[in-house]
């Protein structure tokens, strides 16, 4: 039984190369190897399955496939961002499963060290090549907050429960395999943006040109193909509050002039 089980795991992994072969030489856009490599390992710990989310750049490039789209533009990332939204999801796992976020980043023996109180794992020999562990902030302020569901600690972050609201899956592909990973909804994800890069730093200029990029990008996309879904996301984050009006008319503004076109498409949403 043992060998039957192995030969149809192998099979189905070769039916699956394949599959990813012919996506790739069609277009669709592909992890690098290394990045892959942590993707996988994380969810074959089960780490996407207990409601972990890929954010950041990574969620932004594999759009690119979810909507049938390249970007002109889409940049490149050397870190990994993932957050977890709070909720108890555990009933999602079988009872005795144990889901261990940190095991998993350990046991790849790529020479990640935790750091931040284990928000952050970098690489003394990639130094670039971050994982980052986010969450929201609440009223507790920027203290770490510990993820007893995943075995980590989480770094909170002003506006993320934008983009951990009804997460989407998706494939995320190397060149020979796929895995399925929670991703934030693509037109919540560009008005996220827009908040975001309000609140960069002087010296995170670069950071927030990205951010301005990933949203015109993402807003352009809906503005064309769904725009009641795009209406009513921005409708929903003004009636947050002040701070969040504030924060997405601040974004929408530093469209003019870089994307002037987009802007004015937006304003015509109202």
């Amino acid at each position: 039984m043992a060998a039957a089980n192995d030969e149809s795991a192998a099979r189905a992994r070769e039916h699956l190369r394949g599959l990813v072969g012919a996506a790739e030489a069609l277009g669709c856009y592909t992890v690098v190897p290394k990045h892959f490599r942590v993707l996988q390992r994380l969810a074959d710990h089960g780490v996407f399955a207990a409601g972990a989310i890929v954010v950041g750049t990574h969620a932004f490039l594999g759009y690119q496939n979810l909507l049938g789209v390249r970007w002109a533009d889409a940049g490149s990332t050397v870190d990994l961002d993932f957050a977890d939204p709070g909720r108890n999801v555990s009933l999602a796992l079988a009872p005795d499963a144990r889901v261990d976020a940190h095991s998993a980043v350990d046991s790849l023996r790529m020479g990640f060290v935790p750091v931040k109180q284990g928000t952050r794992y970098v690489k003394p020999d990639e130094p670039d090549f971050d994982l980052d562990w986010l969450t929201v902030r609440t009223r507790q302020g920027d203290a770490p907050v510990r993820c007893e569901a995943l075995n980590v600690w989480l770094q909170p972050l002003r506006f993320m429960e934008l983009s951990l609201e009804a997460p989407v899956p998706a494939a995320l592909m190397s060149s020979s395999a796929a895995v399925v990973v929670n991703l934030p909804r693509p037109e919540v994800y560009a008005v996220h943006k827009l908040l975001v890069l309000t609140e960069r730093s002087d010296d995170q200029a670069s950071k927030a040109r990205k951010d301005l990029a990933q949203a015109a990008a993402l807003l352009a996309c809906f503005v064309e193909r769904d725009p009641d879904a795009l209406r009513e996301v921005l409708h929903a984050t003004r009636e947050r509050g002040p701070a969040w009006r504030s924060g997405l008319d601040k974004g929408l503004r530093r469209l003019r002039g870089p994307y002037a076109d987009v802007h004015r498409a937006i304003e015509a949403l109202a």
